[in-house]
């Protein structure tokens, strides 16, 4: 399952993934992200994880160029989630990537929240 919300003031869109994502979940959400990226020109996203039991392989491919092209419209990434190892992912990736990603426990949901909404130059060194 893939849920979502968007503040769309800030231009911020949390989704929780929580087993299986479906095509029609995931082209709402990609349509939430298009929609924030018009109206702000760049998007932030939450991104909680609570389980992931796979996607069909057509989803993954959509995922992959669709994220490609999109790369330089995202500002900010937090991955929060308990599962070992999606945070050290995050960040291996994040280092490649334009918009600054990092990791959160659960636990750190509120500060996650917080950190995709401040200013890039708030990242700690």
């Amino acid at each position: 399952m893939l849920t979502f919300d968007k503040d769309a003031d800030a231009g911020v869109i949390e989704f929780t993934v929580d087993g299986e994502i479906g095509a029609a979940e995931y082209d709402a959400v990609i349509a939430a992200l298009e929609e924030q990226i018009t109206r702000h020109g760049r998007v932030s996203v939450v991104e909680v994880i609570k389980s992931f039991t796979g996607m069909a392989p057509s989803l993954w491919w959509k995922d992959v160029t669709w994220g490609f092209s999109h790369l330089n419209e995202f500002a900010r990434a937090a991955v929060v989630t308990d599962h070992g190892w999606i945070g050290p992912v995050s960040r291996a990736v994040g280092a490649l990537m334009p918009a600054e990603i990092r990791a959160f426990r659960l636990e750190e949901i509120e500060e996650a929240r917080k950190w995709v909404r401040g200013a890039p130059e708030d990242q700690p060194a």
